[in-house]
């Protein structure tokens, strides 16, 4: 629970900002700090969440980024935001 409140204190910084804005935010001292800080944040408490259940935090992005290539292969995804049927989905 504290991990999803960090997230949102960081979610906070950057709300109803495009991207662009995101990162230009970030050229002001005081508002990159706080941002660094709730990154911090929710870095800390993933970690130990992470560490508590005994998983391995770079083998559980790598197995999700290699599903998310398999069920959206860029030549089929590029350019959409739209989520693969199960039906659509290879293998």
């Amino acid at each position: 629970m504290a991990l999803a409140g960090e997230v949102g204190e960081l979610l906070a910084e950057l709300q109803w900002l495009t991207p662009e804005e995101s990162v230009g935010m970030m050229a002001d001292a005081d508002h990159a700090d706080r941002v660094r800080a709730e990154i911090g944040d929710v870095m800390i408490y993933l970690a130990r969440l992470a560490d508590v259940l005994g998983i391995d935090l770079v083998a559980a992005a790598n197995d999700k980024l290699a599903d998310a290539a398999r069920r959206y292969p860029v030549e089929r995804a590029f350019g959409t935001a739209a989520k693969a049927r199960s039906s659509d989905t290879p293998g």
